[in-house]
C-alpha cells in the first residue's frame, strides 16, 4: 500500500498532531496527547458494586481515587486476557479524569493527515478519522465525545 497517495476524504491538519497510538485486542487506536496525563503499569483495582460492565471499579493513583475504564468493553472489541503488555492510561478533560484499561501502548505518533471514516459499523459514532501510518491503520478515537459519555452514563440517578 503507498501511503503518500492522495485519498479524497483526507484532511491536512493545520499544524501536527500527537497522538498516543494503543492497542485494544489485536486493533491500533489513537487519542490525542493532550488528554493524557500519564501510562502506568495497571494496579490493583476494587470492584465497584452495580457499575456498568465496562467499569472494572476505582484504583488510587498518588491519593486520587480514579475509575478504571474497560476501553475494549466500552467500545465492544474482543480481547483475550489482560496480558504483561497491558497499560492503564490516565486521561482528563477539564476536571474529570478517568483511567482507560488498554491491551498496550504502542508509541507517540505525530500526524498530519486525517481521513474521515467512512461507515464503521457502529463504533464509528467514537471514531473521528483515520490515520495510515506505514502498512497500518489507526483509528483516531473522538476523546471528547467518548469521555462525556462515560461519564455522562456514570451520573448516579435520580
Amino acid at each position: 500500500m503507498n501511503t503518500n497517495e492522495n485519498h479524497a476524504n483526507t484532511v491536512t491538519l493545520p499544524e501536527e498532531m500527537m497522538l498516543v497510538e494503543f492497542y485494544l485486542g489485536k486493533e491500533l487506536f489513537g487519542i490525542p496527547v493532550k488528554n493524557v496525563n500519564e501510562i502506568i503499569m495497571p494496579t490493583q483495582v476494587t470492584p465497584v458494586p452495580r457499575s456498568k460492565p465496562y467499569i472494572e471499579g476505582i484504583t488510587d493513583i498518588r491519593g486520587e481515587v480514579l475509575p478504571v475504564i474497560d476501553l475494549a468493553m466500552f467500545l465492544s472489541i474482543p480481547v483475550q486476557e489482560n496480558s504483561e503488555q497491558d497499560r492503564f492510561i490516565v486521561t482528563g478533560i477539564s476536571e474529570q479524569r478517568a483511567i482507560f484499561h488498554v491491551s498496550g501502548v504502542e508509541q507517540i505518533l505525530s500526524v498530519t493527515k486525517i481521513e474521515k471514516p467512512n461507515d464503521l459499523s457502529n463504533r464509528n459514532q467514537f471514531v473521528s478519522g483515520v490515520i495510515r501510518n506505514q502498512e497500518q491503520i489507526i483509528l483516531l478515537l473522538d476523546f471528547e465525545k467518548m469521555f462525556s459519555e462515560i461519564i455522562a452514563l456514570n451520573e448516579p440517578e435520580m
